[in-house]
Formats: structure tokens, sequence, C-alpha cells
């Protein structure tokens, strides 16, 4: 044999090798001693299936992965977007799930897949991370052409076998039943049989003590004790529209619709609102340490503080400043080691953070929080509301009064907002109920648009008028301008009597046209000058004590008013 035929044969030889070391392994199934699995749905968003499935697995508190085709995700983003804001997770099932053929080329299918990838990244800001292919075909791909558009390949361990029409549900139920296993990725189709197969499958798995989480959460768990941001057993209070994006769980306490307006008509800044005052994120573990990823996102970063609670007591603070990159991390050593605690994390007032995930010791989990149902409080307002003048959102005293109330907390308030319809408008329609709500604001309707008095009793009007349309029963709680070193407007000359007096006035004619739900609050009287830290935000002792006379005034409100 000569010399360069040998040469020629050991070159095919390393081709062929380097080819097949690129072979494509399908995630199948994560090795997990937890009784977690992870539902999969192909096919869609479809408006006639994919709402109903999440209906489904939020009554079964859990979470599932939809792979979606991009030529109907682009006809139904707004449902899209839904699957994300409620905690589900999206996968790349190619752009218009294009069987493959002997003719289909390498860069054909690449380009089915990065079609879906760019089209999801433009129309939702979302990159996924998982990829299934049709038919579970990977013939013309190899890992290095999935990892260089960040994606992992992701089949199953258990098969609903449900893509047909008129699949008997007996048959889904069974196999899926007997196959089920801990760290089983199961594949199943976005068909009407499948959700009537669900509506059976789900309670019995989770009487057997079976979570629902998404393929990225297992995935998590496969790289030690970490548990995922959207692990079911993590809580998120204090924002309604929190979502994973990019493995991150954000927490917007306001819509995408509202964020997105322009601040000329939604009366705030949106950077100033991607913030995280208010939100709580809670577990529960008997690890007798905990170490706890954040990632600091685009918004208004002033500084970092998040505050510590074991079963309800306030531990300590963990600070960082202007945090410089975007990853921060701390560990909590537990008070009470050997017993299962109740962690509760209050998010900085004045910064924006998503959560990466949380990591456990080995031989530890998490376990679940007893539910227990609390009125629901909305805090709408400005600056002083939104913590301007404390160092961390457990200062505030938004966040001081709904502990003493025992009131599950939503903090609304904007750093230099004004009075906001279409925030009213967002509150009505966002919130399904909503007990307590406290209304502080005017004073940059007052000091820093210099609007008249006048116009101010409109817009608090037409904001309290928006929110009764659907919240008649809320006790609404409206607070007059809190003490100020600013006794009259630069742009205006009227003086902040004359909209305490507004506010007076327009809530004595709600009261007058048979609203018994509705109070004023004297903020003046219940502040003071040594409670500022500048013209009209409270240092940390004034928010305290605003916190603890506005509760003594709103229960003596209540108290009446029963």
């Amino acid at each position: 044999m000569s010399k360069r035929l040998i040469i020629s044969i050991g070159i095919f030889l390393l081709a062929a090798l380097s080819v097949m070391s690129q072979t494509i392994e399908p995630l199948q199934s994560v090795k997990t001693k937890q009784k977690l699995v992870a539902f999969t749905f192909d096919d869609g968003p479809n408006p006639q299936t994919t709402a109903e499935i999440m209906n489904l697995f939020e009554k079964a508190d859990g979470k599932a992965t939809f792979f979606a085709i991009g030529k109907s995700l682009s006809k139904h983003t707004a449902l899209a977007k839904e699957v994300l804001q409620r905690g589900h997770e999206i996968g790349n099932h190619s752009m218009t799930h294009k069987r493959p053929s002997g003719t289909t080329t390498a860069d054909e299918s690449i380009q089915e897949i990065k079609g879906f990838q760019d089209m999801i990244q433009k129309e939702l800001g979302y990159s996924p991370s998982l990829y299934r292919a049709p038919f579970l075909k990977y013939d013309m791909l190899n890992s290095g052409s999935l990892e260089s558009l960040g994606l992992k390949a992701v089949n199953a361990s258990v098969y609903a076998r449900d893509a047909k029409k008129d699949v008997p549900v007996e048959g889904i139920v069974k196999r899926i039943m007997d196959d089920v296993h801990s760290g089983a990725i199961i594949l199943c189709h976005e068909r009407q049989h499948t959700i009537k197969a669900l509506k059976q499958i789900l309670p019995q798995l989770k009487s057997e003590g079976y979570q629902f989480v998404t393929v990225s959460q297992l995935l998590s768990l496969a790289k030690g004790n970490v548990v995922a941001a959207n692990h079911p057993l993590v809580k998120i209070k204090g924002s309604k529209y929190h979502y994973m994006k990019n493995g991150v769980m954000v927490f917007p306490r306001h819509s995408a619709n509202l964020l997105a307006m322009a601040k000329s008509k939604s009366k705030f800044s949106p950077v100033k609102a991607q913030t995280t005052t208010g939100v709580i994120v809670s577990f529960k573990t008997a690890s007798p340490k905990v170490k706890v990823n954040f990632k600091v996102l685009e918004g208004d970063n002033r500084g970092l503080v998040f505050g510590i609670f074991e079963n309800k007591e306030f531990r300590e603070a963990k600070s960082f400043g202007k945090k410089e990159g975007p990853l921060l991390s701390f560990d909590i050593e537990s008070a009470h080691k050997g017993e299962e605690v109740t962690y509760e994390i209050s998010l900085p007032n004045w910064a924006n953070v998503g959560l990466v995930n949380i990591e456990l010791e080995e031989g530890y989990d998490l376990k679940e929080i007893k539910s227990e149902e609390k009125p629901v409080y909305v805090a709408y307002g400005n600056s002083i509301t939104h913590g301007t003048g404390q160092q961390a959102s457990h200062q505030t005293y938004p966040f001081l009064l709904s502990r003493e109330m025992n009131w599950d907390l939503y903090n609304l308030a904007v750093g230099g907002g004004k009075t906001s319809v279409p925030m009213a408008e967002m509150i009505r329609d966002d919130f399904s109920k909503i007990d307590y709500m406290t209304i502080l604001i005017g004073y940059n309707d007052y000091n820093g648009e210099g609007i008249s008095a006048k116009e101010y009793s409109k817009r608090l009007e037409n904001f309290l008028t928006t929110i009764r349309e659907k919240h008649s029963l809320t006790k609404l709680f409206c607070i007059t301008p809190t003490h100020t070193k600013t006794l009259r407007s630069k742009k205006s000359g009227e003086s902040i009597a004359d909209f305490r007096k507004s506010m007076t006035q327009v809530v004595e004619k709600f009261q007058q046209e048979g609203d018994g739900n509705i109070f004023l609050i004297r903020g003046e009287e219940i502040s003071k000058l040594a409670d500022l830290k500048d013209a009209v935000h409270f240092n940390v002792e004034g928010a305290k004590s605003f916190g603890d006379k506005l509760s003594i005034e709103l229960k003596k409100k209540l108290a009446t008013n029963n």
C-alpha cells in the first residue's frame, strides 16, 4: 500500500470520526431522585388548545414546554407571549415543520431552525434554548450546528403517540401512566384528545407526588442540586407578569403593553418602572446553606439591596451597591439548622434583577409552602411609594404596611410618575381581585409637570372611575400629598394645599354619589418634615413612621366601615 494511499485513508477516517463525534444525541430524560416530569407539546401555538393546556397545568401547580412551529407562532404572537408570561417555556420546532426528504440539504434544515430563532426574537424578545426536529429527524444536522444557535436537541422518554386524528383517549392515558418515571420528558401534541387525556393524567400523577416542570428545569437539575427559577415550589409575589427569558426569571411589575406605551401617554418612565420594588421570591427547604443566583438586568439600577427573611422574621440585608457585571450571588446560612425554613427574599427597590437559580446542599430539596390566602393590596404612587430615600424594598412604607396588615403587596409605583389613566386601565383589566389599594399620587403632576389643581382633579377622577369600572368593592384609600418643603409649584405657582384640597373634593364627590368603599387619609397629618431625606422623600426612619401611622389610620377606617 502506497504512503499516499495510507495518508488519504487516514484523513478520511479522521473526517468520519469528526462527523460521528458531532452526531446529535437528543435529550430524552434527566436523572433525578425527585418526582419531576416535563410535559412537552408540539405543533402550537393553537388558539383551540394552547390556553386550555396552560389552564390544566396551572390548576395542577405546574408548567409545560411548548415546541412551537414558526408559521403558527407568527399568526398567534399574543398567545405565544401569554405562554411566556404565565411561566411556561417555548422551544423551537422549526419554521414550517417541513418533512425532510432525500433532497433536503443541511443549509435548508439550518434555515428552518434559524428562521424560527430570528422570528421569535424579533416578535417576543425571546431566544429558545431547546430544539425538537419535525418528525424527530436530525439526519442533516450535527451538534455543532445546533450549539452555534444556542440550542439543545430534545426528544423524550415517554411518548403519548397522539399526533394523528381521533387517537383514543384511553390509549394516551395508558401509555403515559405505564411509562412515566422521575425525570421523564413526555412528548405530546396539541390535540383535543390529548387535552381530554390530561384531565385524567395530571390529577393522578399529582396524587402520586409528581410535579410538572419545564425541560429547562430538568436540565438545571442535571447540573447538580440546582433549582431552576421557575420551579413550581419557588413562589413569586409582587409581580403579576413574571416569566422566563433566556433561562432567567424576570419580574415586570407592569404589563408589556403599558411599558411599551409612549411616556407622554403613560405618564411615567418605562426605564424607572423596570425595577423590582415590592417583589418577593420565596421557597422552603431544610438545606443548611442556600446559594441564590441573580442576574442584573437593564433598568434604573441605583443600588442592589436584598432583604432576607426566615419564617417571616427579618434576618439580614445583602448589599451590593451599584454592581458591575451582570451576575450576582449570595449565600444564606440557615439560623434554624436541621429545620425546614421558609425563606423570603425581598428584591431591590431601585434595581432590576432576574432570578437565575437556587443552589441547595446535596441531599436536600424544596418543600411545599403551605398556601395562605391573603388579601391583595395594590400600592399606587410615585417615587415616595416606589421607595426613593430608602435603600431597599423592605424599608418602604408599602412593604412595611403589607407586613403589618398581613396583605399580599403589589407595588405599582414608579418614580417620577404622574396620575395615569392607562395605569388604572391595566390595574382594572389585569387584577381579578383587589381587596385594598392606597393611592398617593400628585406630587409630579404638581411640581414636575406643573398642571393646575383643577386639571389634577380631572385626572384623579378619571383614574378612580376607571378602577371602579371593575373593582367596585375594593377599599380605596386616597392619601393627600404628604409633607414637602416645596410649598409652591416651580412651574404653575399653585400651592400643595390646592392639590390636597382637590383630592379631598374628588373623594367627597365619590362618597356623596354612594361609594362607601373610598376613604380619605390626610397624608400631611401622618407625616412631618423630620421624616424627609430631601424636599419630599422619606428617609428610612420616616418611611417606617409613615407606614406605622398609615396602618393605624387604615385600621380606624376599616373598623368604622364595618
